[in-house]
């Protein structure tokens, strides 16, 4: 298990997210990452598990993830969020323009096999409900999921609070880390620069966190395509280190 203490623990609740470029989204600092948001879909319902990660990866710039609260002191997103990340801050909210409370973290962890990892709180946040994982999953060739996620929506323009869209499960794929993943086609919404780590949800559980996306300018294509880490090639992992 890789280990990673963080040398600064906060940075301010005002920073700005830096939106990026690449292949939905190389930073400055980890050019093997994605930053995937959604397109079109429509506002999603007030869901107090999907947090907001704001953090540096060295140098002065800020930059934005999504993440999935599994309980008071685990937040669950896509490795490349924490690979080279010096700070971390985590907001319990789905407003983009007011995000509250900032709680630091203070440890982040990478998951042994694909673009997972999890980001342990300085402080406890109770929740009224934590994310549901599906450990178990194998990639589909059919079916329908949904994907939520913060950050940009169609032709870079910002959104004020948490989307989703529902996208088709069209087959197995490969993330950031050369790891197993599950390639999805959007249906109303697709995924966009702004944020990753955002959940996959197929039958009311989280199967993957979003990764990479196949082009990488998806501008206002609702069908564009990206892949979702799956969680179950390290379910074990993420299971015993959080806890669950």
């Amino acid at each position: 298990m890789q280990h990673r203490a963080l040398r600064a623990l906060t940075i301010t609740a005002a920073a700005a997210l830096t939106l990026v470029g690449g292949s939905l989204g190389a930073t400055t600092a980890n050019a093997a990452t994605a930053s995937p948001q959604v397109i079109g879909g429509e506002q999603a319902p007030n869901t107090p598990w999907e947090v907001q990660l704001v953090f540096q990866q060295g140098g002065t710039a800020s930059y934005g993830c999504t993440g999935e609260a599994l309980n008071a002191e685990w937040v669950l997103t896509a490795n490349h969020c924490v690979d080279g990340t010096t700070a971390m801050n985590v907001y319990h909210s789905n407003s983009t323009a007011d995000r509250g409370p900032a709680t630091a973290a203070d440890e982040l962890y990478s998951a042994p096999e694909g673009d997972i990892a999890l980001v342990h709180l300085s402080t406890p946040v109770t929740l009224s409900s934590y994310a549901q994982l599906d450990l178990g999953y194998t990639t589909k060739t059919s079916g329908t999921g949904t994907i939520m996620g913060y950050g940009n929506r169609a032709d870079s323009e910002p959104t004020d609070g948490l989307y989703q869209a529902s996208v088709s499960l069209s087959g197995h794929s490969t993330d950031a880390y050369s790891g197993d993943a599950q390639h999805v086609t959007g249906i109303s919404g697709a995924s966009n620069h702004g944020d990753s780590g955002g959940p996959l949800i197929v039958g009311g559980e989280i199967v993957g966190v979003c990764s990479t996306g196949d082009v990488a300018d998806p501008g206002s294509n609702t069908n564009a395509g990206s892949n979702y880490a799956i969680l179950s090639q390290s379910g074990d992992w993420i299971a015993q280190t959080a806890g669950l």
